[in-house]
Parts: structure tokens; sequence; C-alpha cells
């Protein structure tokens, strides 16, 4: 029998099974709850109302159900409860039922997500944090969420949390079994090139390590600069006493992952020891000349260092030992630069500063630095560091004519630390707005090679509301958008100083097999040369590692997709799987 609430059709029938067909395609069962472990571990209780808890008084299957009383209020969230992450497909279907009664009937329960996004309509994008409420009869009914105001729920990101909101009736008690979130298109493949987003591109799109490697680094970024740890005054603090470690995860996780790796920074004026200003200009010069030979010699493979960061804000406070203005008006950059040439004869040397994408006045007086530099071949890229008091601002047409004067000096062009906060307020919906006008602008430029964005984990980045990525994993929508544009044709731009598209390459995709997919207990990878393979969730969480081992036992993985990385000697590969 077919009952219509509102505008979502609901269906009284049996549980679906794990898998089952529809219109020739299967169905599979993503996740499903019916609280028989008499606990509710993992949920979050939002809001009590007049009480939540696992009950045994009245259940649709098996032992147990949840209880909720709503207060005497009539807010919807006045109870409240949410679900664990569940892990979805950006651009897949989902089907989401329950069953459901309210004690007397005459109940109303609304679902909702736990931010924007999550959901949206398949027709148009339209966001569906807010399902249409449901009217809650008295008798068990398995209520269905699938076609909503005309069009059906897909993933607008890799994760999803359901709230059940309970509260509209003031009093009123309900009892909730079988909650059950179905991926309607299993195999629909997702735009290839997003794991990470620039994989076989021709150019990298990277980020800052700080201290530890985020979990879920891997999929989203192919290129590595430390945050602050290659500071000068993060490595020696105190005066011949040196501090790597942290630079070496950072370091150490590029060259493992076949990542190319930024060194920032050897010489600036904002975090120098405090020590050097007790020291003669002799000494001084003598210092730095020690601090590059360090560095050369414990990092023998940078791809690309920050010489000289913030010429024109933060000049170096021993600039007069290194030559000071001089005949040049820089000569103690053109110094550090020679000095950079003979120790680092292997790495594209570049000039780094921020402030340029929205001055072309200033971007004119940076590239009489740069032009100065070339006469003596000593500079090999331009960084330009677009932070947000900077790109929440700055027109387009500005943008490209700043990226006009920089190309015009025939190098390329670094975008070196971006961040974004929104145009008028930080607000994720600004922040999106922002990242989908001007990202482009940067990325399609023949001259740019490649951007590092200054930090992705909300809460962890040095400007406030700069993040795309929660602690807890959810994408904002300016990373939902960012995956989808570099899965587009249109970011797959040519690089004419050099191809980075085999950073991260299938080398031996002719030879790896994995199977089977889906998978139910245990999964085969065969292949030459592997090294070891880690199992991670879809929002990069590491579930489980392995070494020289063709045979993963995946029994007790919850269902839904995974990834799966297979690490070589020199590079690793990303490949999807789906446990059953």
């Amino acid at each position: 029998m077919w009952i219509k609430t509102g505008i979502v059709w609901l269906c009284c029938c049996f549980l679906f099974t794990s898998m089952q067909v529809v219109n020739g395609a299967d169905v599979v069962e993503v996740a499903k709850y019916d609280f028989e472990s008499g606990n509710l571990t993992g949920w979050n209780v939002l809001n009590q109302g007049g009480g939540v808890s696992v009950s045994s008084e009245d259940k649709q299957n098996g032992s147990y159900s949840v209880k909720l009383t709503a207060s005497t209020g009539s807010d919807y969230w006045s109870v409240q409860l949410e679900t664990p992450q569940i892990n979805t497909i950006p651009g897949h279907l989902y089907r989401i039922s329950f069953w459901a009664k309210a004690v007397g009937g005459g109940g109303i329960i609304r679902l909702s997500t736990a931010s924007a996004s999550q959901l949206k309509a398949e027709s148009g994008g339209e966001d569906r944090q807010y399902l249409p409420e449901l009217n809650i009869g008295g008798e068990w009914t398995q209520y269905i969420y699938e076609s909503v105001y005309g069009s059906r729920l897909q993933a607008g990101g890799y994760s999803l949390k359901l709230r059940i909101d309970a509260g509209k009736v003031p009093g009123k008690v309900y009892y909730i079994d079988d909650v059950l979130i179905e991926d309607l298109t299993p195999d629909l493949e997702e735009l290839e090139g997003t794991t990470p987003m620039a994989k076989n591109h021709a150019k990298f799109l990277g980020n800052i390590i700080a201290d530890q490697v985020p979990d879920n680094f891997n999929v989203y970024w192919n290129q590595v600069t430390s945050e602050n740890a290659g500071k000068w005054e993060s490595v020696e603090r105190q005066r011949n006493v040196m501090t790597w470690a942290a630079h070496d995860r950072a370091y150490n996780h590029a060259k493992t992952n076949g990542f190319k790796f930024k060194y920032h920074t050897l010489v600036w004026g904002s975090q120098e020891p405090t020590w050097l200003g007790s020291l003669t200009q002799t000494q001084q010069k003598t210092e730095l000349e020690e601090f590059m030979q360090a560095v050369a010699n414990r990092y023998p493979d940078i791809d690309y260092i920050d010489v000289v960061n913030e010429a024109l804000h933060a000049p170096s406070s021993i600039r007069q030992a290194l030559g000071g203005d001089g005949v040049t008006g820089w000569d103690w950059v053109v110094w550090s630069f020679r000095k950079a040439r003979e120790y680092f004869p292997n790495a594209k040397l570049h000039i780094n500063d921020y402030g340029i994408i929205s001055d072309p006045p200033k971007a004119q007086r940076y590239v009489e630095i740069v032009n100065i530099l070339k006469q003596e071949n000593l500079i090999d890229g331009i960084g330009i560091q677009c932070h947000e008091f900077n790109m929440n601002t700055v027109t387009v047409n500005t943008m490209r004519n700043v990226l006009g004067i920089l190309a015009a000096t025939g190098l390329p062009i670094h975008v070196s630390e971006l961040d974004i906060t929104g145009n008028t307020s930080i607000s994720e919906e600004n922040q999106f707005q922002v990242y989908r006008d001007k990202f482009p602008v940067l990325w399609e430029h023949e001259s740019v090679i490649g951007i590092t964005l200054w930090g992705y984990i909300n809460g962890s980045t040095w400007r406030t509301g700069s993040g795309i990525v929660e602690q807890d994993g959810r994408e904002r929508k300016a990373m939902v958008w960012l995956k989808s544009y570099m899965a587009s044709e249109k970011s797959q731009v040519p690089n004419k100083f050099e191809n980075l598209s085999n950073n991260i390459e299938h080398r031996f995709d002719d030879d790896l097999k994995i199977y089977p997919n889906p998978v139910d207990d245990y999964l085969t990878i065969k292949g030459k040369d592997i090294r070891g393979f880690k199992i991670l969730d879809i929002s990069g969480k590491n579930m489980r590692s392995a070494y020289k081992n063709e045979t993963l036992n995946v029994q007790d993985l919850n269902k839904g997709v995974y990834l799966l990385q297979i690490e070589y000697d020199s590079h690793i590969v990303m490949k999807k799987f789906m446990k059953r």
C-alpha cells in the first residue's frame, strides 16, 4: 500500500535486503542501524527532550528500538538524535528509510543533515538539509525518503550525518527501528583524477603539513610545503642546536609518495633566530651560510625553495651583513640567491611575497627584483601568496592584470599560500563563491605551475574560517566544488614549464589486480613490486595497514566505499573498493 504524506511518497513494505536490483542496477546497503547492541554507541544525542534511550518496550524487529520522547515545546530540535558518520560518494543517489511508530498516533518527525550540502537535489543541486516532515502513525510503518520535492537525493560530499528531529508534537513518544541508507547508483563511476585531486594533471595542487600528516592528506593533495618547521627560527632557535623532526615528517611524506616538495624558507625577517642580533655582521653571514649548508645536507631532493620570503614586507634583519641595498637596491637578495644556487644546484629557486595578486603597482616593484635576479640566472620561479585578506576582495580583472605582469618575466608562477574565507564575511557560502569565481583564474593561467593551499582543516589554519574540510572530515561547500572542478575537463590545462602528470601514475596498472570488488570478507591484491597497503575510509582516515601481504581481511569493516592505498618504492596508487 502506498501512502502519500505531504510531498514524500511513503511505502509500507518489508525491509530491503542488502543487495537488490532496481532498473537493472544494484542497490547497495551503505549503513543500517537496528540498535541490537542495546546502546547508542556512535550516535550523538544533540537534545535530550523528554528522553532518548534504547528500549525493549516496543520494536519493529529484533529485541530493541530507540525511544524518543518530545519535550513540552514544539520545536523540531527539542529532541534530536544524530547518526554516526555515513560514508557517501559525491554524485551518487541515496534512499533513506526507517521504521517508526508514535504512541497514540498523530506524531511528526523530520530528518535533516548535520550541515548544508551533504544532500542535494539530483535535478539542480538545491540543498536538501531539511527533508519534509512525516506524519507518524500509531502502527509500525516504514517511511522512505527517495524522491523529495520531485527530485531524488544526491550526495554532495563524502560524508553524511542524519538527524532525527522529533520535537514538533509536545510530549509525543516515538519508537524508531532499522534505519537504512542505500546507494541507488553504486556502479556510477566517480570522475577520474580525484585522489589526489590533481592526479594526472600537468600542474600540482598541494598543501602544507604543520606537524603531523593528516590522515586524509593524500586524498586531496600532491605537493607538500612545511608550514613553519623549515623556517630558521624553528630549526635553530638555540644557536647550533638543530630541530628537524617536524620538517622531516613533511619532507619524507612528500618523497615517499612522489609529491613535489617546497622548502619554506631560507631568508625571512619575520622568523629569524633572536640570537642573530648579538652577532657581528661577519658572524651573521657565516651563520646563514651554515644554515643553508645544513638544509642542503639533510634534504638533498628538494624540488623548490623559497630563498627569500617577503622582501617587500619583512626584509631580513641581517640584510646589511648580506650586502644591504648596494648597487642594485637589492644586493642582499642577490647574495642570498647566489648562495642558494651554490648550495642547492638542483632545486628551483623561488622568491615569495604577499599582497601581489591585488596590487598591480606592487607587482611591478616585485618584478624589478625578479629581473635583477634574472640577469645572473639566479631565479627559477615567482611565488605569490594569495591570502584571504587579498583574495576575498580582489577583482578577477585585477588578478588577470597581475598574472600578466608576472608572466611577462618568462618565469613560472607558483600560487604558494592560498587561503580564502569569503568576500563580505566569513561564511561557508561566501567562501565557496570566492573559490568558484577566482580559483580557476589562477589555475587556468598558462604561467601558473601549481597552487598550494595554506591549510585546509578548519580550526587548524592560521586564518580563521579558511579551512575547507571540517575536523570531523565533512567537506565544506568550497571543497565539494573544488573536487568537482578538478575532476572536470576544464581543469585539464597545460603546464608550459614542466609536465607533472606522472607525479602519481598507475605505472603498474597492467599487472595490478584487485578482487573481488565489491568484497564480503577477503580482498586480494596482486601486482609487481608492491611494498604495502593501507585501507582508508572515504574521508582518508587510516583503517588498517599491511605489508607485503596479498590478502586483506575486511570482514569487520562497515559496509560502504573505501580507498585502497597501494604503496610502491617510488609512488602510490589509489583505488576504490566497496565492502558489502
